[in-house]
């Protein structure tokens, strides 16, 4: 009996793994129709070239069968920076406070069931109810071991209602965009299978309790490669060369709408400060009324992580703009504060709730609910470098009060209900 379900087994994960493979290279295949108008085949072939598979999560062995760990996370959604932030630098905190972790990419969960690992919680990081990965097999197998299940989010993304909310669906295609609802579609069944969540914002925390879910706000942090940069830049004089740089991190196409909030203040602050520059890092289209200033406009591309903190450090104001009023903008984390004041600069910010109860505003940084508060943030820290400098150094204690890895460990044990480590 044992062999024959054995035999059943290894067929089964044959069968997922070959649908899994034609799946992928159907949405593959979608997404290549989609680009074709933006970049053409040739681009869409080129690009295709220098895709790289996803990494492993680390080059130790797999676990051996059997193996007990305090945690273990399913990353489910791998684009951008997100599983940096709610997974690998969860794990680094949890791993330097002695607990054991490991990391799986959510494909290949199904490696829980057959190497008979156990944990005292199974996380799973924005993932998909996807029966080919194995998910319903895992969930009953988790709870017959006595693992607690958590679903963790960073983003508005389980509720479908506020798909037109979502601006950066203006510029997907239509495959794009089914592929994205079906996503949303997939999450929220899937967090309502776990028996609680974990989220970054206080309002994403009140979305999932909506719908009759215990939640608890774990904030995004900082890892330990982070405050060794921080450590560095911030042991370094700045050299003055008499222009002020107000800098943008646009990681995604999606942050057009959010731009909008503080775009008439800032060009208002280029016209008055002949000194002020604008570094644009990442995606974003700047329209006509940039012209005038292209000679004041840094551009540059993504960076990876380091690069981007060594970028920040070069400006002296930071602006975190996200569209008020908007459900899905409002949810979205701290993270354009805390990483700024790490290396010492201050940041005007949208007046969301997380910002708001980030940045204390007029000390740590700027709260902004208008042109006009854009305007005269922009004023102010143009025009005294003292202030900025008080205002970055502020902003620093408190990235680091909020933010260190020790601090968002604690909070971690405690949502995940881990036993204390002596």
């Amino acid at each position: 009996m044992d062999f024959q379900q054995g035999q059943s087994g290894s067929a089964k994960r044959v069968w997922r793994t070959l649908a899994r493979r034609a799946r992928n290279v159907a949405r593959l295949a979608g997404a290549a129709l989609d680009q074709r108008h933006e970049w053409g085949w040739h681009g869409v072939v080129a690009r295709a070239a220098r895709r790289r598979p996803i990494a492993p999560i680390s080059s130790e062995p797999v676990p051996a069968a059997g193996t007990r760990f305090n945690v273990i996370y399913a990353i489910g959604y791998w684009p951008g920076e997100p599983k940096r932030y709610r997974v690998l630098n969860m794990v680094e905190g949890l791993r330097a406070a002695g607990y054991t972790a490991h990391v799986i990419p959510f494909d290949r969960i199904e490696q829980i069931c057959r190497w008979r690992w156990t944990a005292s919680v199974l996380v799973l990081f924005r993932a998909e109810y996807d029966r080919l990965a194995g998910i319903t097999e895992v969930l009953a197998y988790a709870r017959a071991a006595g693992m607690a299940v958590v679903y963790d989010i960073d983003d508005l993304l389980f509720d479908n209602s506020l798909v037109g909310r979502i601006d950066g669906l203006r510029r997907m295609g239509g495959f794009g965009r089914r592929r994205f609802i079906a996503a949303i579609t997939g999450n929220h069944r899937l967090l309502l299978a776990c028996d609680r969540v974990t989220v970054s914002t206080a309002p994403l925390a009140r979305a999932v309790e909506a719908l009759g879910k215990p939640a608890t706000v774990v904030p995004n942090g900082l890892n330990a490669e982070q405050l060794r940069v921080g450590e560095e830049i911030a042991s370094r004089p700045r050299v003055a060369d008499g222009l002020v740089r107000i800098g943008y991190f646009s990681g995604s196409r999606t942050h057009q709408r959010d731009f909008a909030e503080c775009e008439a203040g800032l060009l208002d602050a280029l016209q008055d400060h002949p000194n002020a520059r604008f570094r644009l890092v990442g995606y974003l289209e700047l329209g006509p009324a940039w012209r005038r200033y292209d000679d004041r406009i840094e551009r540059i591309a993504l960076l990876p992580p380091a690069q981007l903190l060594r970028s920040i450090a070069e400006t002296d104001i930071n602006i975190a703009p996200l569209e008020l009023g908007n459900p899905f903008c409002e949810a979205k984390s701290e993270l354009k504060f805390f990483e700024a004041a790490l290396v010492g600069v201050p940041t005007v910010a949208s007046a969301t709730e997380p910002f708001i109860a980030a940045i204390e505003n007029g000390v740590s940084g700027f709260i902004a609910c208008n042109s006009g508060e854009w305007r005269s943030a922009f004023d102010a820290l143009i025009s005294s470098p003292e202030r900025r400098v008080v205002m970055g150094t502020a902003a620093r204690a408190r990235a680091l009060e909020r933010h260190a890895p020790t601090v968002i460990t604690s909070r971690l044990v405690a949502a995940l209900g881990l036993p204390p480590r002596s």
